[in-house]
């Protein structure tokens, strides 16, 4: 298997919306300008070869569906920047809040870059019936990706990208073998999984309409990001945030580490912004030092994605369920991965450990959003494992009923308060929610998100491989990801893949764990 790609840039150039509407600025929203400086949000889709030469993916015709779907995601093409900060002029212009410009002259546009590999699909990336059988533990490390997008930063990942970064890349790169892999990467405060999936479904749906001649779908994105502030509780706009709400959101199971705090040693600098001192005299919400010492950036990270069969799944939940619990299949896989990752770090008696899990607020604010409503409304949850001795076994139904118990403290009411909080930070950037390491696993899901419906030529079309959610490679970074196959419905039919990176002594345990795929004690411990 290849670990690195032979890719030559053949075209890059920049495209536009096709039509453009009346110059705008808007706000993000409060979320939004919290998770303006995460890592990219971003996936690539593998295509085999085509059936005829005809049914190729070219990139005039994705230029070409660009530049038409731009007309509906204007914002992605316009330029971000830091809104004024003025005191007593609502939330949106308090220190380090976001804004986009677009529909302006200055816009920025979106790189769209052509390349060529002289390496197949095969010579890295096995279909999906070897993974399920003779690779179920494969290591994703043979998947490269440097190459596969254009080289240029996007916005604001960190305060060092220049000011005309974009906000999104596309990358097409057809290999020796006439496949292809379509890179889209967006900045995390315009996208979380589910408004990137929305972008591409849409994007190929008008490919689609091109290559076949059909009429050009109506497309309805919804980018407004104020309605997810307006769900905020009591006044967000006032000069004072209300202090019983603060209480009520800071009660809630939710990590509060400082960017900010000098701490002795740490692997990179985390001086607080330039401009920090003209709001340093503001009142701080409460805090932690981020403990650095929990985690070794430098030692060796493995990666590997862990195939479960359904009947996998279903073995599992039936050994966490009981007749007191109520739970799901997600949280049986939860708990089973979260558990076996304990005990392969093989950590002192004593330990507290956590599940930082990622999840939307589409459907947890009132009214709730629509699944077309975009930008990355997201929070993390805080979830301690059920046992401070993590390197030993444990009820799986009681780290199963843990995590549903905890996300289901973030109801409506509990995420008006946080947003309520969040709109009065003195710097939204300061507060880590989430932390890597050997004590803590950060989870992202990204399922029910119709990843694979990205089809930009039709049924004719190349068949799709693998989609790859792009994450970087950091110790105790899980991520859960359907299987494609030709069974519909629930998100485990096919199976699920589970993207595991972890430091590289305790990755060899995992793997040579017995139990690692779900062969648990009759008792349903772990």
């Amino acid at each position: 298997m290849a670990t690195a790609l032979d890719v030559e840039v053949t075209s890059s150039t920049t495209i536009f919306p096709e039509s453009k509407g009346e110059l705008k600025t808007i706000p993000l929203s409060i979320i939004d300008s919290t998770v303006v400086h995460f890592s990219r949000c971003a996936a690539i889709w593998y295509f085999d070869p085509p059936k005829a030469p005809r049914f190729a993916l070219s990139g005039q015709l994705l230029q070409d569906a660009l530049t038409k779907t731009l007309s509906s995601y204007p914002q992605l093409s316009g330029r971000l920047s830091y809104s004024p900060h003025c005191t007593n002029q609502g939330h949106t212009n308090r220190y380090r809040r976001f804004r986009v410009t677009f529909n302006a002259p200055t816009d920025i546009g979106v790189p769209f870059v052509t390349a060529e590999s002289k390496n197949t699909l095969s010579d890295f990336l096995p279909d999906t019936e070897i993974r399920r059988s003779s690779m179920k533990a494969w290591d994703g490390s043979q998947l490269p990706l440097k190459g596969l997008f254009p080289s240029a930063p996007l916005a604001f990942t960190n305060d060092k990208v220049p000011a005309d970064a974009p906000n999104m890349t596309i990358q097409l790169t057809t290999f020796a073998c006439s496949s292809v892999a379509v890179a889209i990467s967006i900045t995390h405060c315009f996208a979380d999984a589910q408004a990137l999936s929305r972008f591409a479904k849409d994007y190929s749906s008008i490919a689609r309409a091109l290559f076949n001649s059909s009429p050009i779908p109506t497309l309805s994105p919804i980018f407004d990001p104020q309605l997810l502030d307006n769900s905020a509780a009591g006044n967000i706009d006032a000069e004072e945030a209300d202090p019983v709400i603060q209480e009520k959101a800071r009660r809630l199971p939710m990590h509060i580490y400082d960017n900010y705090m000098p701490v002795p040693n740490p692997p990179w600098p985390t001086d607080p912004p330039a401009d920090y001192s003209t709001v340093a005299h503001l009142p701080l919400s409460p805090s932690k030092p981020i403990p650095w010492e929990e985690w070794n950036v430098k030692a060796p990270c493995s990666h590997r994605i862990l195939h479960f069969t359904p009947d996998e799944l279903s073995n599992i939940y039936h050994m966490t369920v009981t007749p007191k619990n109520k739970i799901s299949k997600l949280d049986a896989l939860l708990a089973h991965v979260w558990a076996r990752i304990n005990i392969s770090r093989q950590l002192p008696e004593g330990t507290l450990t956590w599940l930082d899990m990622s999840f939307g607020l589409r459907a947890r604010v009132n009214p709730l959003l629509p699944p077309s409503f975009l930008g990355s409304p997201i929070l993390a949850a805080a979830i301690p494992y059920p046992n401070t001795s993590p390197s030993t076994p444990v009820q799986l139904s009681a780290v199963a009923t843990q995590i549903r118990k905890t996300i289901a403290e973030f109801t409506p009411d509990a995420v008006s308060a946080i947003l309520h909080d969040s709109a009065f930070e003195v710097s939204p950037q300061r507060l880590w929610r989430c932390f890597l390491g050997k004590k803590h696993v950060m989870l992202t899901t990204w399922l029910y998100l119709g990843l694979e419906e990205v089809n930009f030529i039709g049924t004719d079309g190349p068949k799709l491989r693998y989609i790859s959610p792009v994450m970087p490679s950091c110790d105790g970074l899980v991520d859960v990801l359907e299987t494609l196959g030709e069974a519909k419905g629930h998100w485990s039919s096919n199976g699920v893949d589970v993207s595991v990176f972890l430091e590289k002594n305790a990755m060899d345990r995992l793997l040579a764990d017995p139990m690692l795929w779900g062969e648990q004690d009759r008792d349903g411990s772990a």
